[in-house]
């Protein structure tokens, strides 16, 4: 059996002050509203993953799985952001792939297994150009500045390197955007009753999420500045959205894009 580390960083608190000096020149995100969403994320592990599984009516693990479809090799060197306890990760270790995993809270670190360092997207603690992948499972919504998480994930990420981002969307269709609002007001608290009891009422936080993030257009466009998108899809009317993209090989990225 392989050895696996754990990195925890006694300093990493992050108040409300750091918060809004994150989200000052947000272009996107959470921003302040990080302190309070994030209860959610302090569920218990096993809670969570019920509560996703069924107000995703199941799908979330298939969304991964097709997701993860890009050439990854056991020499991949990869970041999983925003892991929580590792469901993305798990998938490739299935696959015989090791991952690092990277996430805010301790606690779902603390019930992973394999390589785990607490850290943030605006300031992630790893050295440039170190990673093949970046990979994130329904976690860039929870940046504070969409702006500076994309920017911190591409920095870690060699030349060449691929962004790999599954997570919440939002169509611009107005048709579209009613019935995923009717499903998140209606169908997520019910269902999230039934898998979770109690604990739903954190569920219902995912409508506050939906609110706030930038439609799949603005999201495309924003990730587009940062890499050579190589693929943009939508799933569940829109409201899941894939993309992945490439970090330039080329210095002259601002003109070769």
């Amino acid at each position: 059996m392989t050895s696996s580390f754990i990195i925890r960083f006694k300093w990493f608190v992050m108040k409300q002050d750091e918060v809004e000096l994150v989200a000052s020149s947000a272009s996107g995100g959470l921003g302040s509203l990080w302190v309070s969403l994030s209860e959610v994320y302090n569920l218990s592990p096993r809670v969570y993953e019920r509560g996703s599984l069924a107000v995703s009516l199941f799908q979330i693990r298939r969304w991964r799985a097709e997701a993860l479809r890009v050439g990854m090799t056991k020499e991949s060197i990869i970041l999983d952001a925003g892991s929580g306890k590792g469901a993305l990760s798990e998938i490739l270790r299935q696959r015989g792939v090791s991952t690092i995993m990277m996430d805010a809270n301790f606690g779902l670190l603390k019930a992973g297994y394999g390589d785990r360092v607490q850290g943030m997207f605006e300031r992630p603690p790893f050295r440039a150009g170190v990673f093949d992948y970046v990979v994130m499972s329904f976690s860039l919504h929870a940046a504070g500045d969409y702006g500076k998480a994309i920017e911190g994930m591409r920095a870690v990420l060699k030349r060449g390197g691929f962004f790999l981002s599954v997570g919440i969307g939002k169509p611009r269709s107005l048709f579209k955007l009613f019935l995923i609002n009717a499903y998140l007001t209606f169908a997520v608290p019910l269902l999230a009753v039934i898998a979770t009891g109690r604990n739903y009422r954190f569920f219902k936080q995912i409508k506050v999420v939906f609110r706030v993030s930038p439609t799949n257009d603005e999201l495309k466009s924003e990730l587009g500045a940062y890499f050579q998108t190589l693929s943009f899809k939508e799933f569940a009317l829109g409201a899941v959205y894939e993309f992945l993209g490439e970090k330039p090989r080329a210095l002259c990225f601002i003109f070769c894009r």
